[in-house]
């Protein structure tokens, strides 16, 4: 009797190892394919159901994202195809090659469409198309369109084109928010670089804020690895929704080519210049601004060590007529402290033409608030200063 007992109580424990497998197997079957829809980053497209290939699941992954990305943004992206007045390097380079001098320089950069008020536009950076005699603009099916420059802000090295005599079936980006971009954050880097048409790299967020991105100079970027090279200037950086989130504008290299570090312009930044570049404001005429320091402070004997230090204001310009002078020190711009000529601007162009913008201001023993009021850029002002 005891034999057949161990023999009945082995088969149950063999069927219930097999049903249990068998479960879990098919639970975790379930939860993958259930999981698939909430690893999706943001606006990537999910199917409802997912496809059968060849009689096997396909799930959905970061790969598909990206490539679901760039099918996305592609029809936006521009190349910029330009003629340039020659640089002392480029007549050197003529002369020394037995070319004639003065003949303009080709070069190429990057850009892509978006819409403002109903309109079509090409953004890019200032350094693609600021010397430019002649700017044509490729699609990525092909066609060629002439190109106006708009207007550029050197500062930011943000500029704005239009295409003449535009095709209707232009298709503009969808601009993103790059306040919410996190690091680590998948990114890719799109346009032409050294005339590689239609060039896609892939890296992610490495940093965000003020970056050093030069010889004593700093400026709120996006820090990324994503390859950027020369050619790559003004090319959208894109999230894995398929929203533009930066401009690929510089790199730190110390030969000029990829190392791993590149920077954008944040599109925050860029969607607010173009709203300037675009609409002509708002402006309010301050020139050159040196951020303030303990150092400069004690040398120069300045009440405060805060703030930024007025170098210059347009003449006739808005704050000079509300009475802005040369060696003001402003230390906050309706309420919000600034510390460089960025954080001025930005707060700046947080408004609209006509609106009223209080400064606060040091000078001397006095403390004052300046109140000026927004206006347009003239037309023979050229854009880049506050």
């Amino acid at each position: 009797m005891s034999e057949p007992r161990k023999d009945f109580t082995y088969g149950l424990v063999v069927a219930a190892l097999v049903v249990g497998l068998l479960g879990g197997v098919l639970g975790g079957y379930l939860a993958a394919t259930r999981a698939v829809a909430h690893v999706q980053p943001p606006g990537a497209v999910v199917p409802q159901t997912a496809p059968q290939v060849g009689g096997t699941l396909k799930v959905l992954s970061q790969s598909d994202a990206v490539v679901a990305a760039v099918k996305r943004v592609t029809p936006s992206v521009v190349k910029v195809e330009t003629l340039n007045a020659p640089s002392m390097e480029d007549l050197f380079r003529q002369w020394m090659g037995g070319m004639v001098p003065g003949e303009p320089v080709a070069g190429v950069g990057s850009g892509f469409i978006f819409e403002y008020g109903g309109r079509h536009f090409v953004m890019t950076n200032t350094h693609v198309v600021g010397n430019a005699l002649q700017c044509k603009l490729k699609l990525t099916d092909g066609r060629r369109y002439d190109a106006d420059l708009l207007g550029a802000d050197p500062n930011r090295d943000l500029a704005v084109m239009q295409i003449i005599n535009p095709p209707a079936d232009l298709v503009p980006a969808s601009l993103g928010d790059s306040d919410r971009l996190e690091v680590g954050e998948t990114v890719i880097a799109m346009g032409n670089p050294f005339d590689y048409e239609n060039t896609v790299t892939v890296g992610v967020v490495s940093a965000k804020g003020y970056r050093p991105v030069g010889e004593g100079q700093s400026r709120k970027v996006i820090q990324t690895d994503a390859a950027i090279n020369m050619g790559n200037s003004g090319g959208p950086l894109v999230d894995l929704g398929g929203n533009v989130v930066g401009i690929n504008y510089k790199i730190f290299s110390p030969n000029q080519l990829y190392v791993g570090i590149g920077f954008a312009i944040p599109i925050n930044e860029a969607k607010m210049t173009a709203r300037v570049l675009i609409e002509g404001g708002p402006w309010i005429g301050l020139g050159d601004l040196l951020p303030n320091s303990r150092g400069l402070a004690a040398h120069f004997g300045l009440p405060t060590d805060k703030g930024v230090v007025v170098l210059s204001v347009a003449p006739g310009g808005p704050a000079e007529r509300a009475g802005v002078l040369p060696g003001d020190i402003i230390t906050a711009v309706d309420d919000r402290p600034v510390a460089d000529a960025q954080q001025v601007a930005e707060a700046v162009l947080s408004h609209h033409i006509g609106d009223t913008i209080v400064l606060q201001v040091h000078r001397g023993s006095q403390q004052l608030l300046i109140r000026v009021r927004a206006g347009k850029i003239p037309g023979n002002y050229r854009p880049g200063t506050t």
